[in-house]
């Protein structure tokens, strides 16, 4: 992303709530682009079930509150900015069940 002008460190946040293995809650504040960064940051919930033995179910809450430019970017709306929360747990998926990334 470095290539592409993202600074190095391109989101800020910080572990709010952490309840292994079932829970993690986070901060998140993108801080590439001025518009986002200019927002709030935006708060970040991963829950962590098994369903059933050998079977894992992942929900990503992601608190979009008053940052209108992150909930675009985050839904896959914004050009060129990826495809938002969607690409990212489906390249998780795939990841997971054959070893290999999705894209790239």
């Amino acid at each position: 992303m470095t290539a592409a002008g993202v600074p190095e460190v391109a989101v800020e946040g910080e572990v709010v709530e952490v309840d292994p293995p079932r829970r993690l809650v986070q901060t998140w504040h993108p801080v590439w682009g001025a518009e986002a960064a200019a927002e709030p940051a935006t708060r970040l919930t991963y829950e962590i079930d098994e369903t059933s033995p050998g079977v894992t179910r992942l929900t990503v809450l992601h608190d979009v509150t008053d940052a209108p430019s992150v909930e675009a970017m985050v839904a896959g709306e914004v050009p060129n900015a990826g495809g938002g929360w969607s690409e990212v747990l489906s390249d998780l998926k795939t990841l997971l069940e054959t070893g290999k990334p999705l894209a790239g």
